[in-house]
């Protein structure tokens, strides 16, 4: 006679495979809820629409917008630092004893006044950058997805 040997996982393991697999399980369904990234600054979007449009552009055409993006770098940047400054400067306007009025509208004329000097400057760089575009480039430009 044999001694029918039965082997019992003990409980416990039971109970901890059953907890790994519901946090993986977590994991998987945490993970496809998660909303999608915030689009990035003007810069990123802009990358994004040149490396989708240089795909159907001539080497040359493509070339010639990949280096108006990078001529434009500073631009971003300097755009950047002006909206990290107003905040600050609003702030301090906000919280002025006593409320100094004129002094705001002044922080507002600046900001303004900046604000058209740098979107003035991006479109003389974008008219430059077209100009010197193929016209087939320009026409696959026109039938692309325009940000």
């Amino acid at each position: 006679m044999t001694p029918s040997i039965r082997r019992r996982w003990p409980w416990f393991l039971l109970v901890g495979s059953l907890a790994l697999n519901m946090l993986a399980g977590g994991f998987v369904v945490a993970h496809s809820f998660r909303p999608p990234p915030p689009p990035g600054g003007p810069d990123q979007m802009l990358e994004r629409f040149v490396d989708d449009v240089s795909q159907r552009l001539s080497p040359a055409d493509a070339a010639v917008l990949r280096k108006a993006l990078d001529d434009a770098r500073p631009l971003f940047v300097r755009m950047h630092v002006s909206r990290e400054e107003f905040t600050p400067r609003l702030r301090t306007a906000l919280m002025a004893q006593p409320f100094d009025a004129a002094g705001l509208r002044v922080l507002f004329d600046r900001v303004h006044a900046n604000d058209a000097a740098l979107r003035s400057e991006i479109e003389a760089r974008v008219v430059n950058t077209l100009s010197r575009l193929s016209p087939e480039g320009r026409l696959r430009l026109a039938e692309s997805r325009l940000p």
